[in-house]
């Protein structure tokens, strides 16, 4: 029965027209890295760690938050680049004082919101990047070439896994910036690694569905290979390569909403 005042075929149209404009993308899912940063950063403000206390060690927090250790190794990271705690290999994770950190901490949490965005910060990267790629062609040493062949041995053993390779492909950009030697190169790489992070799952995701991840590999090799050979120009093209791979797959729209899920196989 229709109520009063209804004229079938009319009230649709009306209800669509009205809708469409009001209608805005969802929210992108935070993963679960943020999330357990969030109430890291929640104990940190309230007290119940001070500055200069360490927090538990990373399987404990794992088992803690009944997640992966991938998710809070990216806990860590947001909260070190937020300048909240100083994470350094063998004296664990550290409470530095909060200072001025406090208002920047949703900035380091906050995903790429959209295709622009995403472009943006792949330009970002690349301006970084050109210039560790540059140095490191430079200045390299043989153990410094081993140990990038290092890494990107470590992205093909760990191709089963999203989260595995996403980690090792950071890994290997993190140490590419050690190698060009500029110590606020490698803050700023560290600083975008949250959003980084964000976007590569959801490539490396799309990338191994569509049998593109050897290509990935391959251009990471070749980067390798030109550093070894001190062409910065023949180094520079793999990474522009790899990051065409990454522009074509696009910032937001394809895949899941939230990207992969945590520790998601995908062999």
């Amino acid at each position: 029965m229709f109520c009063r005042g209804y004229t079938p075929g009319l009230h649709w149209g009306f209800m669509s027209a009205r809708s469409t404009s009001a209608i805005r993308p969802l929210p992108r899912r935070r993963s679960v890295g943020a999330d357990i940063a969030e109430q890291l950063r929640d104990l940190i403000q309230s007290g119940t760690y001070q500055p200069g206390d360490r927090l538990p060690g990373q399987r404990e927090l794992a088992q803690q938050f009944g997640t992966s250790l991938a998710g809070v190794r990216e806990a860590v990271s947001v909260l070190s680049a937020a300048g909240m705690v100083s994470a350094t290999p063998g004296r664990g994770t550290v409470v530095r004082s909060v200072g001025d950190a406090g208002p920047t901490f949703d900035g380091w949490l906050g995903a790429v919101g959209d295709e622009q965005e995403f472009e943006e910060l792949m330009q970002a990267r690349r301006m970084l990047e050109a210039f560790t790629i540059a140095q490191a062609a430079q200045q390299a040493t043989p153990a410094q070439v081993e140990a990038l062949r290092g890494a990107v041995a470590a992205m093909q053993a760990a191709a089963g896994s999203v989260d595995a390779y996403a980690e090792a492909d950071m890994r290997f950009h993190l140490l590419l910036s050690e190698v060009a030697g500029n110590r606020v190169v490698t803050r700023l790489m560290r600083a975008i690694q949250r959003p980084l992070m964000e976007q590569l799952r959801r490539s490396i995701a799309h990338l191994k569905a569509t049998g593109q991840l050897a290509d990935n590999l391959a251009t990471h090799e070749r980067i390798v290979d030109g550093i070894e050979r001190g062409d910065g120009a023949g180094a520079q093209r793999g990474f522009d390569d790899m990051l065409a791979i990454s522009l074509a797959f696009g910032a937001v729209g394809e895949g899941e909403p939230g990207g992969p899920p945590e520790s998601q196989a995908v062999s």
